[in-house]
């Protein structure tokens, strides 16, 4: 990868990780891991995935609701245009899979 690259990706990773925080108040979030795939149409897209502490927070299904419709004018302002599909994994249940 690039320098320019893994400085466009690492602006995207702070970007998510910005708006998870703020707006999903995931402030005990154990992992965040933003990977470049493809979906079933075989389109780009971002598979973000959210390990957290199950025992601390509580998500709120209002919230994640439209989180996508949130971050994706921040994502675009970066020039970032895959749509970002979204995971959320407590940290035990992430364990259980690796």
């Amino acid at each position: 990868m690039t320098d320019t690259g893994q400085k466009r990706r690492s602006q995207v990773r702070a970007i998510i990780e910005r708006h998870l925080k703020s707006q999903l108040d995931l402030t005990h979030m154990v992992s965040l891991d933003v990977r470049e795939e493809r979906d079933s149409d075989g389109d780009p897209v971002l598979h973000v995935i959210v390990v957290y502490e199950a025992d601390k927070v509580k998500l709120d299904a209002s919230k994640l609701s439209g989180f996508v419709r949130r971050l994706r004018p921040a994502l675009f302002e970066a020039g970032e245009d895959r749509f970002p599909v979204m995971s959320y994994i407590s940290r035990e249940d992430y364990a259980a899979t690796a």
